[in-house]
């Protein structure tokens, strides 16, 4: 078994130069997810590094301070972040693309201790930030060639701006500057230089974004106001079939299932914090880990279920003396997770890339004649003008080549009508109408649901009988980014003793987590009974397993501890959504199922 782990660990670090030499790494420091958040909020972090949010929507902001090329000083400021009040704190890696560069102006560089003359930088466009420690370069763009962005650098040299020179970088370094990040309340109006993204009309195609810049969200013109005489144009309906119930699709009650092709797994959602444990809640995964560290003599309360200070601090100096634990954080932080390096399809990585890429979306013309890419172009035109026309016809040219006469069984929807789009619900619900349409293999993005997480919801419990079929979601990484849940994953993989992965299985899997995290609902009895006896013999077969030797013995206390202290925090996950205590049991083993069943299944 020694061997067996030495060599899992020599193939992962493998793994991870590999995948190094290609791409490179950004870390930040995810503050949290607030409602409502204001620049002033956060007056004490601006002290420790440059903070900056990305918009959710539906009044939701997700904030972040700092950027880094290496992790070290990422974790020194998330210290620091948590000292100052918040907890949930941790450093983000992201991944980018050097494959994926963009065309921009950089204007100067500042230092971001100190006052920056934002309203003189704005006069030239759009900005974009890119954050190295103490320095942030400004940039304005991105461009759609280096012809376009030297076209306008004499006017931004009349600026005041003599520096300022055209360079090309990989897209996902660029960093949107809003009014939350440069704190000024009322947008200027950009510098005429022959492209002026404020006043353009949306492109009737995107070939005609040559030599401009490409759609920017953030300076978005008034909205696209639909032609008087489109009245061939229907108003946005539904036919007035009654609407199903929702419905929770049965969870296997066995480990070999298999419930559609290949979802892809990558994506570049952000990360969730960490849900708050709640310690008056008395539970049986909180006994099962003091169970445990009892035996190690790092707890010395009572045995009660209640995961309070003294489990907190018993599980801490658990971890903290577990040499097992530390070489298996190392791999879990720096590889990806065993099986889910699956290879997206060339649409899909476009897709993925809009969630975070300006110039993602001009790609798509390459791919003019699938209909999932006229549905994304028919989005992005709504995102920056608005509804209009061309939205229209793009979205129904969209449904009508995907469905090609098909229907959905069991939900209202007519491919057949036309249908105008006046507002995101309606438009994000028949986008993923076109992600379930017969023959498309491309998975609905994980930064769909979080740049829209109420027009998600709704859109999910339509569709929810499709979900894992029709319907396939990005395995987002949303549970898996929690440590905990991370180390326990990257254990099991090397437990299972598996030469290689069955791409098909793990990815079902991760559609049924993707479900689970955005759209959960309450187990049925059968379904509850399921996962429970799953659960059971999964933790009898470990225990069993570990009598062996120490060597074994070390293993499988080490993976039940991260197990359990998983499911403390994915309960508290789901009660935070408001579901009770035992209903959020159920569903914390329904996400644990569907991350560890395929790599332990041995043990069953």
């Amino acid at each position: 078994m020694m061997k067996l782990w030495q060599t899992t660990l020599a193939v992962l670090f493998l793994a991870l130069s590999l995948a190094q030499a290609q791409n490179e790494s950004f870390y930040t420091v995810q503050v949290g997810t607030f409602i409502d958040a204001k620049p002033e909020d956060f007056s004490a972090l601006r002290e420790l590094g440059f903070v900056h949010a990305q918009d959710l929507g539906s009044n939701l902001m997700e904030v972040y301070v700092g950027g880094f090329e290496s992790r070290p000083p990422a974790e020194q400021l998330a210290a620091s972040v948590r000292q100052n009040g918040y907890a949930n704190a941790f450093v983000q890696e992201r991944t980018i693309d050097p494959n994926a560069p963009a065309a921009i102006v950089q204007m100067a560089t500042r230092q971001i201790n100190r006052p920056i003359e934002w309203e003189s930088l704005m006069k030239a466009g759009p900005l974009y930030g890119i954050l190295q420690g103490n320095l942030i370069k400004i940039v304005t763009g991105p461009f759609t060639s280096e012809a376009a962005a030297q076209a306008v650098l004499p006017g931004i040299q009349e600026l005041g701006y003599k520096d300022a020179f055209v360079k090309n970088v990989p897209s996902g370094y660029l960093l949107p500057l809003t009014e939350f990040e440069t704190g000024t309340k009322k947008p200027l109006i950009p510098l005429s230089m022959n492209e002026n993204p404020g006043s353009a009309a949306p492109p009737q195609s995107y070939d005609q974004t040559k030599g401009e810049r490409l759609p920017n969200n953030s300076n978005s013109t008034q909205p696209y106001t639909t032609p008087a005489d489109a009245n061939e144009v229907l108003q946005a309906r539904q036919p007035t079939i009654p609407p199903p119930p929702p419905a929770v699709p049965d969870l296997p009650s066995s480990y070999d299932y298999y419930a559609g092709d290949v979802a892809p797994t990558t994506g570049t959602a952000p990360a969730p914090a960490l849900p708050a444990i709640d310690g008056s809640v008395k539970r049986g995964s909180a006994l099962d880990l003091q169970r445990i560290l009892k035996a190690a003599k790092t707890y010395t309360g009572s045995l009660d279920g209640y995961y309070g200070p003294g489990t907190q601090a018993g599980y801490e100096k658990y971890f903290a003396q577990n040499r097992t634990l530390q070489q298996y954080q190392l791999v879990a932080e720096q590889s990806p997770l065993p099986g889910q390096e699956g290879a997206d399809s060339e649409l899909q990585e476009v897709i993925n890339e809009m969630g975070y890429s300006a110039a993602a979306a001009a790609r798509l013309d390459d791919y003019s004649a699938d209909p999932l890419a006229k549905a994304y172009q028919a989005y992005q035109l709504f995102q920056n003008f608005g509804p209009g026309q061309e939205v229209n016809k793009r979205m129904n040219t969209a449904i009508r080549e995907a469905f090609q006469g098909k229907k959905l069984e069991g939900v209202a929807f007519d491919p057949s009508f036309t249908y105008a789009y006046e507002n995101n619900g309606q438009l994000i619900q028949h986008l993923l109408f076109v992600h379930a349409a017969p023959g498309t293999e491309e998975a609905a993005p994980c930064w769909l649901a979080a740049r829209h997480p109420a027009e998600s919801a709704e859109a999910y419990t339509s569709l929810s009988t499709l979900i894992g079929d029709e319907l396939k979601l990005q395995g987002c990484g949303q549970f898996e980014s929690w440590p905990e849940v991370r180390i326990m994953v990257t254990l099991a993989a090397d437990l299972g003793a598996r030469s290689s992965f069955d791409q098909k299985r793990l990815a079902q899997a991760a559609t049924e987590r993707s479900r689970l995290y955005t759209a959960p609902k309450v187990l049925n009895d059968k379904e509850r009974e399921s996962v429970e006896n799953w659960h059971e013999n999964l933790m009898k077969g470990v225990s069993n397993w570990s009598k062996k030797d120490p060597l074994t013995e070390q293993l499988g206390t080490a993976f039940q501890a991260m197990y359990f202290q998983s499911q403390v925090r994915l309960e508290d996950y789901f009660m935070d959504k408001g579901y009770k205590p035992k209903e959020a049991k159920a569903l914390a083993l329904a996400a644990l199922h569907t991350l560890v069943a395929y790599h332990m299944q041995r043990f069953v």
